[in-house]
């Protein structure tokens, strides 16, 4: 299995779910499919099959990470090969030409036929709970503790801003300086309700707060692993600057997608681990107590069955 060496939800979700045949597998086994030969007479792509077409197109490595940084906000080129660390220039370009031809994409051209952007198409759009699917699993079932490679403070950084309630921002522009630890890194974050940017540099604004942190403790943040009054008791994450700003700084941000995920996996963990085959239920509906239930003429209570997916 190869990693993306991101510590992200999806990332981590797609290292397992990713390589070609993985999602058809499991479909057969979701079937009701147990036995190994069994599970090989059902491995042929050649089916008229919603989820072995929709694997044709999305089971290339990159594909789905190439998605997620799309409805992030990513629309050029090279802004999409930053949000992939380890993604080749000619990889790129050839997944996203496969994601044009599928419709997923489109392309938009300028005077002489060079490419401006992309944008997704209704089609791609409608990833959109594909991906938060995957990436609630990942969070559940693959997330544990972040390794040094995968720790990029930029990827972080640029996460946040597509995080930020604008509406909660103060009145007027503020200008935040991040120092990470581990790996050592420095940018600042230029905070408007028009408009957030990430810089390299120095803006050229003053600096209205400034932030120090380990690199792991503000990812554990982000993903709803910790809370982040807890990271600032365990002296992970020091603030400087006014009060106010101080305070308000937790409440600028809506985290990632997956957090509420992150913070109930152990409960959806649990919910999972009571929940026996054949006679099986969504964990969600588990967790909830949702579950729709019938009663036998013995009063013994079955949950239904999970049809086969075909």
């Amino acid at each position: 299995m190869r990693s993306y060496a991101q510590y992200c939800p999806v990332a981590k979700g797609s290292e397992i779910l990713g390589d070609r045949w993985t999602l058809l597998i499991v479909r057969e086994m979701l079937g009701g499919a147990s036995g190994f030969n069994e599970l090989q007479r059902g491995r042929s792509y050649a089916q008229y099959c919603p989820v072995a077409k929709g694997s044709e197109i999305l089971g290339d490595r990159w594909t789905l990470l190439i998605v997620r940084e799309m409805l992030g906000g990513a629309s050029g080129f090279n802004e999409l090969q930053r949000g992939l660390p380890g993604i080749s220039r000619s990889v790129l370009t050839d997944r996203m030409r496969a994601l044009e031809r599928a419709e997923v994409v489109e392309r938009r051209t300028g005077p002489k036929g060079r490419t401006l952007d992309y944008r997704l198409t209704p089609a791609g759009r409608d990833l959109q709970p594909v991906v938060q699917a995957i990436g609630e699993w990942g969070v559940t079932w693959s997330v544990t503790e972040p390794r040094p490679e995968e720790l990029d403070p930029y990827l972080l950084i640029v996460w946040m801003a597509r995080h930020v309630d604008r509406g909660r921002l103060p009145p007027d522009r503020t200008v935040v300086k991040f120092d990470f630890r581990g790996p050592k890194r420095r940018y600042w974050m230029v905070l408007e309700s028009s408009e957030v940017s990430v810089c390299l540099q120095h803006p050229g604004f003053d600096v209205d707060l400034e932030v120090v942190a380990d690199t792991a403790a503000l990812y554990r943040v982000y993903l709803g692993r910790v809370e982040l009054g807890g990271a600032i008791r365990a002296g992970q994450l020091t603030m400087s600057g006014p009060r106010r700003l101080q305070r308000g700084f937790g409440h600028w941000f809506t985290w990632s997608a997956f957090a509420p995920a992150s913070r109930s996996a152990q409960q959806r963990r649990t919910a999972a681990s009571r929940i026996a085959g054949p006679e099986r239920v969504r964990i969600a509906e588990a967790l909830h107590g949702t579950a729709p239930r019938t009663r036998g003429d013995e009063g013994d209570i079955r949950r239904r069955q999970v049809r086969p997916m075909r």
